[in-house]
């Protein structure tokens, strides 16, 4: 994995047998415990935000071939690259501290079809706590995940981006 980093490939990384979902892009971090990658969003052809995943969820990864490569129309990773600190994710809690300024998406074990989006209030060593956000851009409730219970952890993605602006225009 530290040649497909320091290469900077674009890889597959397949949940199967536990799920059916295939996350896809530039792995920036593997460890023990996460991989953090630069999503590739299939529908825009281009990469959208990153993504971390635990790495004990996945038995089996792809590099993409030459070809693969042909499916990228718009290689805006030196744009999105320049804004992430890949030493702030060295597991799950002290990427999820750095991350408490951000609006995030997470998935949980026990709800693999339905995700909880919002702002990270408090985080200690067991759970965080959220202030949700609804697919409008108003505020909710509030929600304590166990942070075990975390299975995927999505941010600046253009649906992350596109709520916040909606809150920020909101406010004016």
């Amino acid at each position: 994995m530290k040649d497909i980093i320091k290469q900077k490939l674009v890889i597959d990384i397949d949940t199967a047998p536990n799920w059916d979902k295939v996350y896809s892009g530039i792995c920036l971090v593997a460890n023990s415990e996460i991989v953090l990658l630069l999503n590739f969003n299939e529908e825009t052809a281009e990469f959208d935000g990153f993504t971390i995943v635990k790495n004990r969820d996945f038995e089996k990864y792809r590099v993409w071939e030459k070809e693969d490569y042909a499916e990228l129309k718009n290689d805006n990773s030196a744009e999105l690259l320049k804004s992430v600190d890949i030493e702030n994710f060295s597991d799950l809690k002290s990427s999820l501290k750095h991350l408490m300024p951000e609006l995030i998406a997470i998935y949980t074990y026990d709800d693999e079809d339905s995700y909880f989006v919002g702002k990270i209030l408090s985080i200690n060593d067991s759970s965080i706590e959220l202030k949700l956000i609804d697919k409008d851009s108003k505020w909710t409730d509030k929600e304590k995940i166990k942070i075990e219970e975390i299975s995927y952890v999505g941010f600046r993605t253009s649906y992350e981006t596109k709520l916040i602006k909606n809150v920020l225009q909101h406010r004016v």
